[in-house]
């Protein structure tokens, strides 16, 4: 991995900086001999200003080799470390950045740490182009470190058992990441949108969507998808899977719904649906997108498409257990994402975990 050593960096309050062996009394004094501060840490609390001046003789001499990422942490105004904030850990294989940080007591509860924590996630992502997943862990007894991830925009992947040793020994701790995936701009997504629908502003029937009337684009990173999320139960006389059936009589139910749609379905269409007494009741195309570069990531993407459920069997939820089976589907088939284009339906999607990425009229993107 290409790093980029620890620079200053500067945010609202706060400023980050790298250590002097002179800030030994500040550290001292402010957390690394509080009790209070070091009851879930790893390392032993220090015992003397002496000891910490040592260790900050070390960690100044690892600057030198330009791979070290570790800050004190300053109020603007004043150059006195009140914490320190630093990648702890590394997984060149996966690419991935583990960050650890401690706060002086007398400044918690001010939001200090949550802002020094994404101003590095920042900083990490846009220096280093490789770098794929940061993440932290917490002891589950400490739970105001867990608030500071969340504030921090990181999001909690689960518990692991009796996977940290701090100095209240072996503990359970709960794990928080950001993946480059999570930072996709919209820009980026208007890029891949105009890649999976070249010229799509310039259809007639797009032209035409009123002003007023804005559509979006969902999408749903499946290795993060819970088929659990949705459950209905249905009757015996409902029933779902691939159609296999007569064309003809499946573009006379799309009609039905939709009435251009049926020009859109092939005998080389995947076409999943919903049966009731062994008559199509909801349908719906798994299309492949492709494969597509999205911030230095590659994507591949599918999706239902052209989903539509006929009058008579609405609101039974067999239309959105089609699409949570298809998107399942997806995931077993490996795909990276599971995309919905041209939809007014966001929250019935949303009940299944896909966020809207972008919106539309018939004049170009909206504002999302």
């Amino acid at each position: 991995m290409n790093t980029i050593g620890t620079k200053t960096i500067e945010t609202e309050r706060l400023i980050l900086r790298r250590f002097r062996v002179e800030d030994a009394e500040d550290m001292y004094n402010t957390w690394a001999s509080v009790p209070e501060v070091t009851k879930f840490v790893s390392w032993p609390a220090h015992t003397s200003a002496d000891f910490t001046r040592e260790l900050l003789t070390k960690w100044v001499s690892f600057y030198e080799d330009g791979k070290t990422y570790n800050w004190g942490i300053t109020l603007k105004g004043t150059d006195h470390v009140i914490g320190n904030i630093a990648v702890v850990g590394r997984d060149e294989r996966t690419c991935s950045y583990e960050i650890g940080y401690c706060l002086g007591n007398a400044f918690w509860g001010r939001g200090i740490m949550p802002e020094a924590l994404r101003a590095v996630i920042d900083y990490l992502f846009e220096g280093e182009s490789d770098l794929m997943r940061v993440y932290a862990a917490h002891d589950l007894r400490n739970a105001k470190s867990g608030r500071v991830m969340q504030k921090a925009g990181m999001h909690f992947d689960g518990i692991l058992r009796g996977a940290h040793k701090n100095r209240q020994g072996i503990h359970d701790s709960a794990f928080y990441s950001v993946l480059r995936s999570d930072r996709v701009t919209q820009e980026q997504y208007q890029a891949l949108f105009m890649e999976m629908h070249p010229g799509f502003f310039e259809r007639d029937y797009v032209r035409n969507v009123p002003e007023d009337e804005v559509a979006s684009e969902q999408m749903l990173r499946l290795q993060g998808f819970d088929p659990n999320c949705y459950r209905k139960d249905h009757p015996e006389n409902v029933t779902f899977g691939f159609y296999d059936g007569d064309l003809e009589e499946l573009r006379a139910a799309v009609g039905t719904v939709v009435g251009h749609w049926p020009q859109f379905f092939s005998e080389n269409s995947r076409v999943y649906c919903g049966f009731v007494d062994g008559k199509i009741a909801s349908f719906c195309m798994i299309e492949d997108f492709g494969e597509h570069e999205v911030n230095g990531m590659k994507w591949k993407i599918g999706g239902p498409g052209c989903v539509g459920t006929l009058e008579a069997y609405r609101d039974r939820g067999i239309g959105l257990t089609m699409v949570r089976n298809v998107t399942q589907i997806l995931r077993e088939e490996l795909y990276d994402y599971s995309y919905i284009h041209y939809t007014y339906e966001t929250a019935w999607y949303g009940k299944l975990g896909y966020k809207t990425v972008l919106r539309w009229n018939g004049l170009g993107f909206v504002e999302n």
